[in-house]
């Protein structure tokens, strides 16, 4: 009967195993393949693009940048490294499948002073279907504030204002398969404007979020923005147009400048959460502490490889400390400044204006067909984008710390976070949140 029992017990982890590495295999085909070849593509297609470092890079190509915004200050304070960590309400903007981590109905607020008066806002609600399945809302908004129109005539300002914008609006849904994996999908409706030019399109995200059961170990998976591209259009496109100049009183047609269609954003990211002490830790399991060490690496279909390390304390899960470093969000560009000595020898024969009549020629006194010889002196100098690298050594530092009490049954949510972008500045972001 032992013996029986015992190969029971054999069979049935043998069984388990084999569907654990068939869900595995069904999670590397359905989001590692696919991102393979939107990186194949994007590689072929940016063959005329900057080469900076020996990698493509695809900068200005697509529109909806305000989709690759860090939203959540718990995620911008592990500097971005957040895609197997991110649970609740914020996870939308990561990692969908993340909601399915929600033990209730979870509201989450965030907003971010960006650089040159840009700020970002997003807004999440999940809710518990019960059976595994969770429910989501969500909301991106990106504002430039006040910009003054120029305009040929006016190049200095019409007293005119305009805003760029965009806005991302949809419904996730998530589902936990097994008590270790999680899937998640969410649609979303982009839109962003310029003036009064818009463009509207579709965009879909997918992830997956499963503890691996080695070493405390959770890998995250998600591929966000798949969707098809938008043009703008708007009245500024209207342009009068004369069908036949050779006829007198025709009418004068109004056209529309049809604009090409760019692409979305696309992201594949993938993360890996380490619990040292701790949450799943075999090493040093203790309910009252928990480090969590982060690793991801994301590739957008308009730029290079990038990737983030990062670390998440929690004392009781109550109060956090986070830290993150970016990889590959900057690279040294150089570009070569030429400077070119002349010699003051003209060409042989050629007369130069002798404005003053002396017999000589002056400073401003200028030869008949401009010519003259070059000198072989050939001054090469260079500027390099980090402005001085020495002077920015923690731009891609971020930092953060937040709380988490429950007041009465309702948890209270406040997340702080502090990046330093280089030249462009320190960014903060402050989120707040709920959960009933």
């Amino acid at each position: 009967m032992k013996n029986y029992k015992n190969t029971c017990a054999q069979s049935l982890k043998y069984q388990t195993r084999r569907t654990l590495n068939r869900i595995t295999k069904l999670m590397f085909a359905g989001l590692i393949v696919p991102s393979l070849l939107l990186a194949q593509t994007s590689h072929q297609d940016s063959l005329n693009s900057v080469l900076p470092g020996g990698d493509f890079s695809k900068v200005a190509t697509t529109i909806g940048q305000f989709l690759k915004l860090e939203y959540g200050a718990a995620g911008s304070a592990v500097g971005g490294a957040y895609t197997a960590l991110a649970h609740g309400a914020v996870a939308m903007a990561w990692n969908p499948a993340g909601i399915a981590f929600s033990d209730g109905a979870d509201l989450y607020v965030s907003s971010t002073q960006l650089y040159a008066g840009i700020t970002s806002n997003y807004l999440g609600f999940t809710m518990p279907l019960g059976g595994g399945n969770t429910l989501g809302i969500l909301a991106q908004y990106m504002n430039s504030g006040d910009m003054e129109v120029t305009t040929l005539d006016y190049p200095d300002g019409t007293g005119e204002q305009f805003q760029v914008s965009g806005l991302a609006l949809g419904l996730a849904f998530s589902r936990k398969l097994t008590d270790r994996l999680a899937v998640g999908l969410s649609a979303k409706m982009v839109r962003e404007s310029i003036y009064r030019e818009t463009a509207s399109t579709f965009a879909f995200d997918i992830g997956s979020n499963f503890d691996l059961g080695i070493y405390g170990m959770v890998l995250g998976m998600s591929i966000q923005n798949f969707g098809v591209g938008a043009r703008f259009d708007g009245p500024d496109l209207n342009q009068p147009i004369d069908i036949n100049s050779d006829l007198q009183g025709n009418p004068i047609l109004t056209s529309r400048v049809l604009t090409e269609e760019w692409p979305l954003p696309i992201v594949f990211r993938a993360g890996i959460r380490s619990d040292v002490i701790g949450g799943k830790s075999p090493w040093f399991p203790t309910p009252v502490q928990r480090l969590s060490l982060l690793f991801d690496a994301n590739d957008p279909f308009d730029a290079v490889l990038r990737g983030a390390i990062g670390f998440e304390y929690a004392w009781n899960e109550i109060l956090f400390v986070r830290g993150g470093y970016k990889l590959s969000y900057e690279w040294p560009i150089q570009y070569d400044i030429y400077s070119i000595e002349y010699n003051e020898v003209y060409d042989v024969g050629e007369d130069y204006f002798d404005q003053n009549g002396n017999g000589s020629r002056d400073e401003g006194e200028t030869f008949t067909d401009g010519l003259r010889v070059k000198s072989d002196q050939v001054n090469i100098g260079s500027w390099d984008s980090y402005y001085g690298a020495d002077k920015y050594s923690l731009r891609k530092f971020s930092m953060g710390v937040g709380l988490k009490y429950n007041l009465y049954g309702t948890k209270l949510l406040f997340d702080y976070s502090y990046s330093n972008y280089g030249i462009i500045g320190m960014v903060q972001q402050v989120s707040l949140g709920l959960g009933f």
